[in-house]
């Protein structure tokens, strides 16, 4: 593949932060547009790039691969009306960001004889997100697209993997559940702690290096097998004792009980049903 030429309209958190990687390896960024006034320290950062309000006038610098980095609401919006200010080119090629859609929110460019795809970064990005190494790019959409992708991906030092366009939406639900609830379970971590009088930041600091080898082990071993705990022994006698000690906080009681539930069907699959995981299935319930 020549080294990519492209163009990113929206410059918030994946768009500032495609801008960022992009730098840091062979791809030529050859212009940016923002709904917003973008702020001179960017524009002096990226001397090379063309920096424009809107979106792209007919003499405007375009790269042959346009990012649509804007949100989700806006993707179909902006995409219509691309296709209203550029010209019918078979060599054009649209790319969208989103988690959620497939690439046929860009129909409107493909009947004027764009390539379109989707290119979702599986990552929390924030404004301090400068890099996409070692994380997962889902892609799809044309053929002749996804190939190039693949290869945009390892230039960014990332990895990449095709879907089906109906499969987006729980792919994407699924990496809300990986990365939204684990902060969610961390604060019922804290929360949970706290009733010992044990202060937040001690407690985070004590246990995610547990959730760190945990989630090391569910790579290596998978998720069946990486059950480790007292539903996973069986130790209906620990179950039993956490859910009164839990007894003053019925709303943790409950999270406890649900998640656990979830946990038995875990054990059982690892190892069969036994008398104590039925022991421990009617404390949870």
């Amino acid at each position: 593949m020549n080294e990519p030429r492209v163009s990113i309209i929206g410059l918030g958190q994946v768009g500032t932060a495609l801008l960022n990687a992009f730098s840091g390896c062979k791809v030529e960024v050859v212009s940016v547009f923002n709904r917003s006034e973008i702020n001179p320290s960017v524009k002096g950062k990226f001397p090379n790039s063309f920096f424009g309000r809107e979106l792209p006038g007919p003499e405007e610098p375009m790269g042959d691969f346009i990012i649509l980095a804007v949100s989700d609401d806006a993707i179909k919006e902006v995409a219509e009306k691309l296709s209203e200010i550029l010209t019918p080119n078979e060599n054009l090629n649209v790319i969208h960001c989103s988690g959620t859609h497939s690439s046929q929110i860009l129909k409107s460019l493909k009947r004027k004889g764009a390539n379109i795809a989707s290119f979702h970064p599986i990552k929390a990005i924030t404004s301090n997100t400068v890099s996409f190494k070692n994380i997962w790019f889902d892609i799809e959409g044309d053929e002749e697209l996804l190939g190039i992708l693949e290869k945009l991906a390892e230039l960014l030092g990332a990895s990449s993997f095709r879907v089906e366009p109906e499969a987006k939406p729980f792919l994407h639900a699924s990496a809300v559940v990986a990365s939204n609830y684990l902060v969610v379970l961390a604060d019922l971590v804290s929360r949970i702690s706290s009733q010992g009088n044990i202060p937040e930041h001690t407690a985070i600091k004590a246990l995610a290096p547990l959730m760190e080898s945990t989630l090391s082990n569910i790579t290596e071993l998978g998720v069946t097998d990486s059950l480790t705990g007292p539903i996973a022994r069986g130790d209906a006698q620990t179950v039993e004792k956490h859910l009164q000690s839990l007894e003053s906080v019925p709303k943790l009681q409950v999270l406890y009980k649900t998640l656990g539930l979830e946990a038995l069907q875990i054990a059982e699959r690892k190892s069969g049903h036994s008398s104590s995981l039925g022991k421990i299935k009617e404390l949870l319930s």
